[in-house]
């Protein structure tokens, strides 16, 4: 694991742009770079080469002088390419060639298709769920035994954990076909 210094600058746009705490500005940035991947160089005005790296989960673009992470600030778009100078030796590449946009579409939609089969088959115990839980409560409306009051209760509380378990299945399964579709976006 690679020790990264941050500048006092780094923190005060961490604070600034990413709303991470003072105290805590200068660990996060460290974690952030543990995982954060490299893409490409950068120079400045006076023909200064730092590196940028991306932090794709975060939306975080670090920029790298050594080992001192110089600054930080949110990318509008994860997959945005770095802008080269033209002395580069390996240009980047910013457009997919049609038949790997074709491949790559052609792979989300079978992917989207199976997780929305999936979703459906979950909101399907979703509303199942549901008819139990309002089973059991007109069941317990209509008993009078103290007892079974407690029992169908205890059943209701299963039922909601299962139903809430369920649900977050669900909703997992939504933001992972939303990332697809974004992440196919930026290429297509």
């Amino acid at each position: 694991m690679k020790h990264y210094e941050v500048t006092r600058h780094a923190v005060d746009r961490a604070v600034e742009r990413l709303g991470i705490s003072r105290p805590q500005a200068a660990g996060h940035i460290r974690n952030l770079m543990q995982t954060a991947f490299y893409v490409g160089d950068l120079s400045n005005e006076h023909g200064h080469r730092t590196k940028a790296f991306d932090h794709i989960k975060s939306r975080t673009r670090l920029i790298v002088d050594g080992i001192r992470v110089v600054t930080v600030y949110k990318m509008a778009d994860p997959l945005a390419p770095v802008e080269d100078s033209p002395t580069a030796s390996t240009p980047l590449i910013t457009e997919l060639p049609d038949e790997l946009k074709t491949v790559l579409k052609r792979k989300s939609d079978v992917l989207i298709v199976r997780h929305k089969r999936e979703l459906r088959s979950l909101t399907i115990q979703l509303a199942e769920k549901n008819l139990e839980i309002a089973q059991l409560e007109l069941n317990r409306a209509k008993a009078r035994a103290h007892k079974i009051i407690a029992v169908i209760g205890a059943k209701i509380t299963v039922a909601r954990s299962e139903y809430a378990s369920i649900n977050e299945k669900a909703n997992a399964i939504k933001s992972e076909i939303e990332s697809i579709e974004k992440g196919v976006a930026a290429y297509v």
